[in-house]
């Protein structure tokens, strides 16, 4: 790719009405703004006081020049979009900081995302500061114009299969940069795929290469973005495969950091682009490998957990794995599940416990770690009564034949969205004497990443 600059000042965009905050042009005295909105910056009389960064080398310069400064704190937790496109006729750069202060990692970096302006996206979480750095590609460049901060939408997932070779998860996520796809990635509980073999890489190509009757470059997470040359797999995993095309990885423009399994190839080989490529290769889809298994059980009353501090109430531990023992079972009730999220088919599986007492299954979107009843409940946030089932053998389940709804509609999640609950089933013990005269005790819990 080569630079070009602008034709003439007809071609250039109308600036957005100026903000208050003009961007400070020291970092040391960066400009403090907070949540989402429209920003003006003004470079005309800036110095450069930033340093270069690996993240920012584009075309062989990884400095941005005659920069200005802003401190800003995020209102919410998820991926955040900086950019200036159509807000600004300098041919700009922008970074991102991790924290406040002039000593943090950049966490993102982007030179001419649309056109010669940028857009940098990033994972956030609410309350925390961050500094972004916003100046021009050369030593010669000034200007006026505009910064906009916004949330970015959770890519959509488009597909999702289990690998039958190892058990994990993988998401096919709709186009977007490299960035933006490993954001969702992280949300989702994984990170964009590592290939460890041949054959992982053979039933990815099998399985979402061709989607929708159109063969597609699919993001993984090999990149050499921190160092130039050396690559890694995002996740952390060391490196027992790669698939390089033919004359590939070459680094085009100098910007080329993030590997894709490649559209233009029947076998899929591999190709290093840019983090928010244009043209033929715009918007490759990431695929996300979850390896953690949807469906945890957690907060059991044996005495052995360590997922909660809570002992059962009168000492009354359950067998290994269950809730705490009730009045009819010493080993305690139990909460275990059938069925998958791939599917939406999960049921909650309630054991022993009393014969025929009601009990009631419960969904949580936080955590709890207290006494509840002759037992100890961890399901917490804003609960929600699914159920009232009435035990038979003291065994139950929800959803049963009778249902005409499935366990995620009933709690209101979605499938695919990563949203996590959690699930424990409370119920009436037959004798009142038992432990402190509570009659009633609980369940170990489930927790369930949908």
């Amino acid at each position: 790719m080569q630079r070009f600059a602008l034709a003439s000042t007809a071609a250039l965009v109308a600036v957005a009405a100026p903000a208050w905050a003009q961007g400070d042009n020291t970092c040391a005295t960066a400009q403090v703004i907070a949540g989402n909105g429209t920003y003006a910056f003004d470079t005309t009389l800036a110095t450069t006081d930033g340093v270069g960064d690996a993240l920012c080398l584009f075309f062989s310069n990884n400095q941005i020049h005659n920069d200005v400064w802003w401190s800003w704190t995020s209102a919410s937790t998820g991926t955040i979009r900086i950019e200036d496109c159509t807000l600004t006729a300098l041919d700009s750069k922008i970074a991102v900081y991790d924290g406040a202060g002039c000593v943090g990692t950049v966490i993102a970096c982007n030179d001419d995302s649309c056109g010669l302006q940028s857009r940098v996206e990033f994972a956030a979480v609410a309350g925390n500061v961050y500094t972004i750095r916003l100046g021009a590609y050369s030593a010669t460049g000034f200007g006026t114009g505009s910064i906009v901060i916004s949330d970015v939408p959770p890519l959509a997932i488009q597909l999702t299969a289990v690998n039958p070779a190892n058990g994990h998860t993988y998401h096919l996520l709709e186009g977007a940069s490299w960035s933006a796809a490993q954001a969702r990635a992280v949300q989702l509980g994984g990170n964009l795929v590592t290939i460890g073999d041949q054959a992982e890489h053979d039933w990815l190509t099998q399985t979402f290469h061709n989607f929708q009757a159109v063969d597609i470059d699919l993001w993984t997470g090999f990149n050499d973005s921190v160092v130039e040359g050396t690559f890694a797999w995002v996740s952390g995993q060391p490196i027992t495969y790669t698939n390089w095309d033919l004359g590939e990885p070459n680094n085009g423009g100098g910007t080329e950091d993030y590997c894709a399994m490649r559209k233009n190839n029947p076998l899929a080989l591999w190709n290093d682009l840019n983090n928010a490529p244009t043209g033929f290769h715009a918007n490759p889809h990431g695929v996300v490998e979850i390896e953690a298994t949807p469906i945890v059980a957690f907060c059991a009353g044996d005495g052995l957990s360590t997922d909660h501090t809570t002992p059962c109430p009168c000492g009354n531990n359950g067998a290994a794995g269950n809730g705490c023992a009730n009045s009819a079972n010493p080993n305690g009730g139990n909460l275990t599940t059938t069925g998958s999220t791939l599917s939406d088919n999960v049921v909650l599986q309630g054991s022993g416990m009393p014969a025929t007492v009601a009990c009631i299954y419960l969904q949580g979107d936080g955590l709890n770690d207290g006494v509840f009843g002759d037992g100890v409940r961890c399901t917490g946030g804003t609960l929600l009564r699914l159920r009232t089932k009435i035990n038979a053998g003291g065994a139950s389940s929800f959803p049963d034949s009778v249902e005409t709804i499935t366990l995620s509609a009933r709690g209101g999640v979605t499938v695919g969205s990563g949203a996590r609950r959690y699930y424990q089933t409370y119920y009436r013990n037959s004798a009142g004497l038992f432990c402190p005269p509570e009659t009633f005790n609980v369940t170990n819990g489930v927790q369930i990443d949908w």
